[in-house]
C-alpha cells in the first residue's frame, strides 16, 4: 500500500459553531454487556469483558434500546434527527439565522435510507431551503466535506457552510451473529451512535477559532475493505433474512491502521504542523485504547492525544466533529493548536485539519 495524491486546501477558514447530538443517555459497557449477553450463557459475557477492557470503550449512547435483536432507532433518535440536532446547535453557537446557510453538507455511512439521501430530512427539519448534498462516507467523511466547505468559502463575504457527521449504526447488529461470527464481537464493543456538526466561514479577520491545513488522501494498492455494508446495494440488491450487519476484517484495519495516521501526520508536517507543537492530538476516535497507543508510538505524553471514543465510542463518521465539540468546550486544555488526523478502512484514506482556537469569547 502506498499514498496516492495528497489534496493539501489553501488558506484558512472561520470556525463559526460547532455541536454534538447524542441518543439517549450513555450506557457503560458492562451494562450492555449484561443486557445484551447474559442469554448466550456466561463464558460470552467474560469473553465479551475481556475484549472490551482491550478496546478501552467505557460505554456509548445507542439510538436502540436492544430488548429484542432486531430493532429501529427509538422516534427522535433516527440519523436525520440526530444530524438536525447537532446543526441546530452548531447555528445556535455561530448565532445564525434558520436559513442562513449557503450550503449544506451531511456525511454518514449508516442512512435512514437509500433514497433520498439523508440531507434532503436535515435541511427540513433545521428549515434550510438552500443547497444541500449527503456524502456516502464513513470516518473521512469530515474531510472531503471540509475541502468542499473550504472552496465554497473562499470569497470574502461568502455565507457559511454546515456540515454535519452522523451514525447510527447500532441498528446494523443481530447480538445472534455472536454465536458464529466472531467480527460481530468488535462492533458491538467498539461502535457508537451520535452526530456532530461545525458551521465553517470566510476568514474575515475577526477573533476566533480558524481552521486551516484541511487534507484528504486515499492509498493506492490497498487491500480490500476493512470494513463494508454490502447488502443492499446494486451489486447485492437481495437481502438475507435478518439484520444488515457490518462486515469487519478487523485484522486487516489493525495492521493497516497506523500507516494511515502516519500519512496524516506527514501531511500537517508538509503543511508546517508538528504533532509535538499541538495542545491535543485528535486520530479517528476507533476506539479508547487508540489514544494511548498512538501516544506510545509518536513519543507523545498521553494526556495531549485525545480519548473521547473511550466514553462516547466509534461514530465513524461523527467521530473527528464530536471531538471537536468536546475539547472546545474543555477549559483545561492548554494553549496549542488542535491537530485532527482521521483514517478510514473502508477505503483506506486520510484526513484531517489544524485548529487554532484563538479568543472564544462568551
Amino acid at each position: 500500500m502506498r499514498p496516492g495524491r495528497l489534496r493539501l486546501a489553501s488558506g484558512r477558514r472561520r470556525l463559526l459553531g460547532w455541536g454534538s447530538a447524542y441518543p439517549g443517555p450513555a450506557i457503560s459497557t458492562e451494562d450492555l454487556c449484561r443486557q445484551v449477553c447474559d442469554g448466550l450463557g456466561y463464558g460470552k459475557r467474560r469473553l465479551a469483558m475481556a475484549l472490551a477492557q482491550r478496546l478501552g470503550v467505557r460505554s456509548r449512547h445507542l439510538c436502540r434500546d436492544f430488548a429484542q435483536g432486531l430493532e429501529l432507532p427509538r422516534p427522535g433518535d433516527r440519523n436525520p434527527e440526530l444530524a438536525a440536532r447537532a446543526l441546530r446547535a452548531a447555528q445556535t453557537r455561530a448565532g445564525l439565522a434558520e436559513d442562513a446557510l449557503a450550503y449544506l453538507i451531511s456525511h454518514s455511512c449508516t442512512p435512514a435510507q437509500l433514497l433520498p439521501g439523508g440531507s434532503a430530512e436535515i435541511a427540513q427539519r433545521i428549515g434550510h431551503q438552500g443547497a444541500h448534498l449527503e456524502l456516502r462516507q464513513a470516518c473521512t467523511g469530515f474531510a472531503n466535506a471540509l475541502q468542499l466547505a473550504f472552496a465554497l468559502t473562499a470569497e470574502p463575504g461568502s455565507a457559511p457552510v454546515g456540515i454535519v457527521g452522523v451514525e447510527t449504526g447500532s441498528v446494523f447488529f443481530d447480538p445472534a451473529s455472536l454465536q458464529t461470527q466472531g467480527e460481530q464481537w468488535v462492533n458491538f464493543l467498539q461502535m457508537g451512535d451520535g452526530a456532530a456538526a461545525v458551521i465553517v466561514g470566510p476568514e474575515d479577520g475577526g477573533q476566533g477559532p480558524l481552521l486551516q491545513a484541511a487534507f484528504f488522501g486515499q492509498c493506492q494498492q490497498a487491500p480490500p475493505a476493512g470494513l463494508r455494508l454490502r447488502m443492499g446495494g446494486s451489486d447485492c440488491p437481495l437481502l438475507q433474512a435478518g439484520a444488515l450487519q457490518f462486515e469487519h476484517d478487523y485484522a486487516s484495519v489493525a495492521e493497516h491502521g497506523l500507516f494511515l495516521f502516519e500519512q496524516g501526520r506527514q501531511a500537517l508536517a508538509q503543511a508546517g504542523w508538528s504533532l509535538a507543537q499541538a495542545a491535543m492530538c485528535v486520530p479517528h476516535q476507533a476506539s479508547g485504547s487508540l489514544g494511548p497507543w498512538l501516544a506510545q508510538h509518536w513519543g507523545l505524553p498521553v494526556e495531549r492525544v485525545c480519548q473521547h471514543g473511550a466514553s462516547v465510542g466509534n461514530l465513524g463518521s461523527a467521530s473527528i466533529w464530536a471531538a471537536l465539540d468536546r475539547l472546545m468546550s474543555d477549559a483545561a486544555l492548554p494553549a496549542g493548536p488542535l491537530l485532527f488526523l482521521g483514517a478510514e478502512a473502508t477505503q483506506y484514506s486520510y484526513g484531517g485539519f489544524a485548529l487554532e482556537r484563538g479568543e472564544l469569547g462568551a
